[in-house]
């Protein structure tokens, strides 16, 4: 690349269109320092019809035309517009200039002119897996994205997580949450339903492998059949496929493929069969639908809380509302006689959990030993939260009903207080305005 040293006039300099950096932000502090003392690097500029297009310098441009400069210091170079992209991105990126979006913009162009993610990771000096999510951030709808990110705070970290949902229309319809309480649920839901996609089939080649056999899906309540063990997570028992029951006879099963629900059945023994109106067994229907979702709605909320307080740092900031939620366990656990998750309480004080009298005074010794950080983990522990936790009871043959649940709406005291931003699913979940809760007329 031969270069040719020159002054240029500023009118005979132009922006590059393709510059990946949008914003130059503020020039008033290089424009000042530029009318005091010139300019001391070069500008990067290519011949362009009539004129000069820059390639690197923007910035230094634009404030010395602030500055009242008449003419530049400029590099005349030739290269092609491949070259162009590149040289513009990677001396923005040695120079950290680029927001996240700019540098998903400027991969992208990297990528049409054929540049593959290894070569772009290697001269851009970004890992493969920041190249594939910051490519990923490009196929957003892009209007949408820079509307988003002028009115919320929209972290990397969001963009990150958000680039594991993988199609595309999915991650546009989280995109939607982003910067809002409601993302973390939205996010958690889309994530889940992909993985339940992705088990699915090989969920149903298990069932064919065991020899099970699929039963439709009103003879779940048929009273020729019943429950084997208890409903298992698609995603957990993929790995596993295991019966939950040895036994000669047939086991039958229902797949409920979108809660990602697995249940197995056998013939109930000299049962005989009851044949049901479908009028009866669309409202069962119905009815099932309903505590499935009630069902999912626990556990994504159950895996956020955790994930939360999995990640919870205690400092000499939070200490006091991590103690306080100590206090909140154990007026609640006093007044609702909730039991607590002793298995997991002496894992982490690790105080053999066989019984012996002075247990408690061990788990003291441990605890008051213990490291801080592991005391929120601690203080979750007490209040005993699982999948279960939840304000939907009854019994599943009949509409959920909302039951006001103490333990949990201290625990969400708790965790808000330290941060936690309950989505609106949660909320209406815990004061009984969810949809799940209004029984429709016709099953009164």
């Amino acid at each position: 690349m031969n270069e040719k040293l020159t002054m240029l006039p500023v009118d005979k300099l132009h922006p590059h269109p393709d510059n990946p950096r949008k914003e130059l932000g503020d020039l008033t502090e290089l424009a000042d320092s530029i009318r005091q003392n010139g300019i001391y690097q070069n500008l990067t500029v290519i011949p362009e019809n009539d004129g000069y297009t820059v390639i690197i310098g923007h910035r230094r441009l634009a404030a010395a035309k602030l500055a009242g400069l008449a003419e530049v210091p400029c590099a005349i170079v030739e290269m092609d517009r491949r070259e162009q992209l590149q040289t513009m991105l990677l001396e923005n990126m040695q120079r950290s200039d680029l927001t996240p979006w700019e540098q998903a913009q400027g991969f992208q162009m990297m990528i049409d002119m054929g540049d593959s993610v290894e070569t772009i990771a290697e001269k851009s000096g970004f890992s493969r897996k920041t190249v594939r999510s910051r490519l990923k951030m490009a196929e957003l709808d892009q209007n949408v994205l820079r509307q988003l990110s002028a009115e919320r705070q929209i972290s990397i970290g969001d963009l990150d997580e958000l680039a594991k949902v993988e199609d595309l229309e999915e991650r546009n319809r989280v995109l939607q949450e982003i910067g809002t309480s409601n993302f973390g649920f939205t996010l958690r839901r889309a994530l889940r339903d992909q993985a339940l996609q992705k088990v699915l089939p090989e969920a149903k080649k298990f069932l064919k492998y065991l020899k099970c056999k699929k039963l439709k899906e009103t003879d779940q309540w048929n009273s020729q059949y019943e429950q084997v063990g208890e409903t298992a997570d698609v995603c957990v028992w993929v790995g596993e496929a295991v019966l939950p029951v040895k036994s000669k006879e047939q086991i039958y099963y229902w797949l409920n493929e979108r809660a990602g629900r697995l249940t197995f059945f056998q013939e109930r023994k000299r049962a005989k069969p009851v044949k049901k109106s479908p009028e009866l067994l669309e409202k069962e229907k119905r009815i099932a639908a309903v505590w499935a979702e009630a069902d999912g709605l626990a556990e994504v909320a159950y895996k956020l809380r955790s994930e939360f307080v999995k990640n919870l740092t205690q400092t000499r900031k939070n200490t006091t509302e991590i103690l306080f939620g100590a206090l909140i366990a154990g007026v609640v656990k006093a007044l609702d006689y909730t039991s607590t998750d002793r298995d997991t309480l002496q894992t982490l004080l690790n105080v053999d959990n066989s019984y012996r009298p002075e247990r408690g005074v061990l788990a003291l010794e441990a605890l008051l030993a213990a490291d801080e950080q592991k005391i929120p983990k601690v203080i979750y522990t007490l209040f005993n939260d699982s999948l279960k936790e939840t304000t939907a009871t009854g019994y599943k043959g009949s509409w959920p009903e909302y039951r006001p649940n103490g333990n949990l709406a201290g625990l969400y005291e708790w965790l808000t207080g330290l941060g936690y931003q309950m989505s609106d699913a949660e909320k209406s979940m815990l004061d009984g305005s969810h949809e799940l809760f209004r029984k429709p007329e016709e099953e009164t």
